[in-house]
C-alpha cells in the first residue's frame, strides 16, 4: 500500500512536471489588416532547440499562436501562399511572455510587435538604417535590378560609403546594447568586416547567458574559425583537385612560402587585383613561394575555368568544395578550405611560412602584402 502511494505520488510529480513543462510561456495575438482570412507561420527554435514551424488561421483580421522558447529568439512570420511573397513575410523577436502584432497585409515589413523590449531596440535601429538606405536608394535600386553579376558587383563596388555607414550603425548599437540579443543577431553578419580582435570584444560583453544560446556557440565558432586562418596559427592541412585535375596537397609544398588567394569569377575586387598579383608571381616565384588560388565558383566551374583563362593566371587553382546541401542543413563539409580558414569575405589572401604558420592575412593585394613579401625575400 505504501509503495502503491509512492508510486502515485511519483506520477503526480512527473504528470506536473510535464504539464509544467507543456504550458506556453509565450502568446502572440495577431491583426493582419486589409485579409479577414488565411493562414500564417511563425517558424522559430522551440525549448529543445528543434526547429518549429506553427500555423495559425485568421479569422476576420485575427490570429493568435502560443508556444515555448527558452529565451528571447528570433523567428520567420509569413503568410502561407504559393509563391512565397517578400512582401508577406517579416522577422520578428519573441520574448517569453504576452505580446500583440498588427499587420499591414500588403507589406509585412511595417508590422509592429508590442511586449518584445527586444523587438522595440530591432525596431529602432532599423529606422537607422533605413534613413540610412533613403540616401543611396538610387544607386541600390540600379543593383537590385542589374541581372549581370559582375555589373552589379561594380555598383555594389562604388556603394562601399553606403555600407560602410550601415555596418557604423550596428557598431553604434553593439557598443550601446552590449547584452541585448540583437547584437548577438546582428554580429553574426559581421564575421566578414570586423576585425578578429574587435569580434572578441563584443563577444565577451554578450555575457555568459547569450554565450550559451545556439546563436553565441555560432559566433564562437565562427571566432575559432577565423583564428585558425589568422597570423600565429598553423595553417590546416588540405588537398583537391587543380583545375587540371591533378591532386594538389598544402602539406607538398612544406619547406616554402604559400600565398593561398581567395577568390572568384563574379568578384570584381579579386578580379581587379589580378595583374597586381601576376607581378608579384613573376617577381618572388624563384624565391621559394607558391601561390594557391582558391575559388569560390563550386556551382559554375566553367565561369571559374574562363576566368583563370582570361586573367591568364599562372599558379595552380582549386575550387574551395562547398557543399551547398550540407550548407542548407546548418552544416560544414570538412572539405570546405574556406572553413577551414574562416573565409567570409572576397578577396582574402594568407600567407604561410615554409614551417607551415600563418604570417599574414590580407584583405587585398595591397601595400600590407607587399612589404610583408618583400621582407620575407
Amino acid at each position: 500500500m505504501i509503495k502503491k502511494s509512492l508510486m502515485l505520488l511519483l506520477w503526480a510529480g512527473i504528470s506536473q512536471m510535464v504539464l509544467a513543462q507543456a504550458k506556453p510561456n509565450f502568446t502572440v495575438k495577431g491583426t493582419l489588416e486589409g485579409k479577414p482570412d488565411g493562414v500564417v507561420v511563425l517558424s522559430y527554435d522551440g525549448a529543445g532547440g528543434k526547429q518549429i514551424n506553427t500555423s495559425a488561421a485568421v479569422k476576420n483580421g485575427q490570429f493568435m499562436f502560443s508556444g515555448n522558447i527558452a529565451h528571447t529568439m528570433a523567428a520567420r512570420f509569413y503568410y502561407k501562399e504559393e509563391p512565397y511573397n517578400e512582401a508577406h513575410g517579416t522577422m520578428l523577436f519573441l520574448e517569453p511572455g504576452k505580446m500583440q502584432l498588427t499587420v499591414p497585409f500588403e507589406d509585412f515589413s511595417k508590422a509592429t510587435l508590442t511586449g518584445s523590449a527586444t523587438q522595440t531596440a530591432y525596431s529602432g535601429l532599423e529606422q537607422i538604417k533605413k534613413g540610412i538606405e533613403q540616401k543611396y536608394k538610387l544607386q541600390l535600386d540600379s543593383m537590385r535590378d542589374e541581372p549581370d553579376h559582375e555589373k552589379a558587383s561594380e555598383i555594389r563596388e562604388r556603394l562601399a560609403p553606403f555600407f560602410e555607414e550601415m555596418d557604423q550603425a550596428d557598431y553604434r548599437f553593439f557598443d550601446q546594447h552590449p547584452q541585448s540579443y540583437v547584437t548577438l543577431w546582428q554580429l553574426r553578419f559581421h564575421s566578414g568586416d570586423l576585425p578578429i580582435e574587435a569580434q572578441q570584444k563584443y563577444y565577451d560583453k554578450l555575457g555568459p547567458a547569450l554565450q550559451k544560446t545556439a546563436g553565441g556557440r555560432e559566433i564562437a565558432a565562427e571566432i575559432r574559425k577565423l583564428r585558425n586562418g589568422s597570423p600565429g596559427s598553423k595553417a590546416a592541412n588540405f588537398s583537391a583537385m587543380d583545375i587540371n585535375g591533378k591532386k594538389l596537397s598544402l602539406s607538398d609544398y612544406k619547406g616554402k612560402y604559400v600565398l593561398l588567394d581567395f577568390w572568384a569569377s563574379w568578384c570584381v575586387p579579386c578580379r581587379k587585383g589580378n595583374p597586381h598579383l601576376k607581378a608579384l608571381y613573376a617577381q618572388y616565384k624563384d624565391k621559394g613561394i607558391e601561390f594557391i588560388g582558391i575559388s569560390d565558383d563550386d556551382s559554375n566551374p566553367a565561369a571559374w575555368k574562363k576566368a583563370v583563362a582570361k586573367d591568364d593566371l599562372p599558379w595552380r587553382h582549386v575550387l574551395r568544395g562547398m557543399d551547398r546541401n550540407l550548407m542548407r542543413a546548418g552544416k560544414t563539409s570538412d572539405k570546405d578550405i574556406s572553413e577551414k580558414y574562416g573565409i567570409h569575405s572576397l578577396p582574402t589572401k594568407i600567407l604561410i611560412n615554409p614551417e607551415g604558420m600563418i604570417i599574414g592575412r590580407y584583405g587585398s593585394e595591397g601595400d600590407e602584402l607587399d612589404r610583408m613579401l618583400e621582407k620575407s625575400f
